[in-house]
């Protein structure tokens, strides 16, 4: 009710914070300020075996929004007169308006003592189902901490806020921020500086490049190709049917936040059936095509799409799959230069629902990468990215690529950013780990032995499937994240064991 309250415009009306005179004021970039990104409040939270300083890393992080460059990022988000979003620098940061919202709090028991944190998903032996990152809001948001996009505009609140939690054998470390600030993308950026700082090294980070769009060389110049997936762009009368199909779909199917830990030896059973699928039905003398463990994730994605929709079904499915651009087009992005935002990058993939549930996990997991090699080299990633700046500034809406019938699927993988291998917070260390590594585990003292990331926000009665490849942690074993109904989930379980 408050959603819908919200959107008619009979919510509480929150005063505006005054406007401070020497507040030095920056854009926030067109891909920036969508209503789909204010909508979603994330938490990110890093458990580490080690006892870390909670003081070192606040300061640390505090001192990378303070530096040259990096200042935008200690801003506050502030509604123009137009109802767009732009940013607002204390200038300078004082202890009453720093650039971080840092929280910290301590148990004197062990996490396994602890009635919430001993309830954290860790791996076992088995495939594995447990309640999503949102169920632990208690340990991963400190008081006062935003929730909601609301918590930004209306308070004088920073963009990131960091708690931090420490008990007698481990810490959690809580990043905070909306989606108006940033992708993973970009999180993995200040991540990377962060430690930087931590480890007494600032000069060594990154160039910061996100004061002007830079996004906008994937946009603002014309398509230099045509279109691979024209044929499936939606408009008119078919854009109709799309959207009633949407609503249809995620207003009477519950979807239920999960976290799945999938062991090493069965993810890679998973990969090693699904590369042998391929073998089987590749002609003598040819090479078998090559798939990657997220292809396969991606599979079983359209193969929980087709439960959903039963066994009988003649729909479509439609995947989009969020990209990452920074790697990939390399006219637009400077090495090694930091772009804390969000990218306008999707591939989409169409797959009828008969050929999800007859055809084998190789052959989906094919699909998907033959989808990704041909919509993700430099020229397709700025033909799209042009078209949909094109469409969203003329309509104010997306661009949707799919059978108008489909069910409408989601994913994002974060396995690139390799946050298990690539956060090292050793410098803040005050007790070491005691715990015996498992063998053939590659952690080390500092990296995180586990992460989790959600939405915060509840507000919306839409949601949609949806997959998030999190990678795998130090001792192989693929952890997944996302929105499924609970037979999905069942299901899912069920093919794991199978393998």
């Amino acid at each position: 009710m408050a959603f819908l309250a919200r959107m008619l415009g009979f919510g509480p009306k929150r005063p505006l914070p005054e406007r401070v005179p020497t507040d030095e004021v920056v854009p926030v970039h067109f891909w920036d300020d969508m209503p789909f990104l204010r909508g979603a409040t994330l938490m990110w939270t890093f458990r580490f075996d080690d006892v870390l300083d909670a003081d070192m890393l606040g300061t640390s992080l505090s001192e990378l929004f303070e530096s040259e460059g990096w200042r935008k990022l200690g801003g506050r988000l502030r509604l123009k007169p137009d109802g767009k979003i732009e940013v607002h620098i204390p200038t300078p940061f004082t202890p009453e308006r720093p650039s971080l919202y840092f929280t910290k709090q301590h148990f004197d028991v062990s996490m396994s003592e602890h009635p919430e944190a001993s309830k954290l998903p860790a791996a076992g032996d088995k495939p594995a189902i447990f309640p999503a990152a949102s169920e632990y809001a208690s340990l991963g948001l400190g008081p006062g901490a935003p929730r909601h996009i609301d918590d930004y505009l209306y308070s004088d609140v920073p963009q990131f806020s960091l708690h931090v939690v420490t008990f007698e054998d481990g810490t959690l470390v809580s990043i905070n921020f909306n989606h108006v600030t940033t992708d993973a993308g970009g999180l993995r950026a200040v991540l990377d500086a962060w430690q930087l700082h931590l480890a007494g090294k600032p000069e060594a980070k990154a160039e910061f490049m996100s004061i002007r769009d830079g996004m906008a060389g994937l946009y603002k110049g014309p398509p230099p190709q045509a279109n691979v997936i024209a044929d499936m762009r939606l408009s008119g009368w078919r854009m109709a049917v799309w959207g009633l199909c949407f609503l249809w779909d995620n207003w009477w199917t519950s979807h239920e936040r999960r976290t799945v830990c999938i062991p090493k030896t069965v993810m890679d059973k998973l990969l090693q059936n699904a590369r042998n699928d391929l073998a089987r039905v590749t002609p003598k003398g040819q090479d078998v095509p090559f798939v990657t463990e997220g292809d396969v994730l991606l599979a079983l994605s359209l193969r929980l799409a087709a439960h959903n929709l039963g066994p009988s079904s003649t729909r479509t499915i439609t995947q989009m799959m969020a990209v990452d651009p920074r790697g990939r087009a390399k006219s637009v992005f400077k090495e090694g230069g930091a772009y804390v935002q969000n990218s306008p990058a999707a591939v989409f993939a169409s797959c009828p629902a008969s050929d999800a549930r007859e055809k084998s996990l190789g052959e989906l997991a094919l699909h998907m990468r033959k989808a990704i090699v041909a919509q993700t080299t430099e020229a397709q990633l700025l033909t799209m990215a042009a078209e949909g700046n094109d469409v969203m500034r003329k309509t104010g809406n997306l661009p949707v690529f799919s059978r108008m019938n489909a069910l409408f699927t989601v994913s994002s993988s974060w396995s690139k950013a390799k946050l298990f291998e690539s956060i090292d917070f050793s410098p803040a260390i005050v007790k070491p780990s005691s715990k015996i590594q498992p063998e053939g585990s590659t952690w080390k003292p500092g990296h995180p032995v586990f992460y989790h990331s959600r939405n915060m926000e509840k507000s919306s009665p839409f949601s949609t499937c949806l997959i998030l490849n999190m990678g795998r942690d130090h001792g192989g074993n693929m952890w997944v994240g996302g929105d499924q109904s609970l037979p999905a989930w069942s299901r899912l379980i069920d093919i794991l064991n199978s393998q």
